[in-house]
């Protein structure tokens, strides 16, 4: 058991020497907050970047047909707004048991 007082070895019944004596005793102490996060997307914009480029698809050639890859290369704009809603609670602390620190 963790005592908040010492004994001072030299103290004798019946003196009166004065000291001085500090006690300490940790705490915890719990704050909870709460978080919520929101977002919201905005309008999405895209944009191409160049001429699209025609691409002939050799890996799949057939007797009868033949098949072409479009590929384009495009830039997409999403902005996002972010917020954050905290809410703090009551704070509570626990005194025992003290910790060793």
């Amino acid at each position: 058991m963790n005592e908040l007082y010492e004994v001072y070895p030299d103290y004798q019944g019946g003196k009166t020497d004065e000291k001085e004596k500090v006690a300490k005793h940790n705490i915890e102490i719990d704050i909870p907050v709460d978080i919520k996060p929101d977002a919201k997307v905005g309008r999405v914009e895209i944009e191409l970047c160049g001429e699209p480029v025609v691409l002939c698809d050799d890996c799949k050639k057939k007797p009868d047909s033949c098949r072409l890859v479009l590929v384009q290369k495009v830039r997409i704009k999403i902005p996002v707004k972010y917020e954050f809603k905290t809410k703090v609670g009551e704070s509570m602390t626990d005194c025992c048991p003290p910790f060793d620190k």
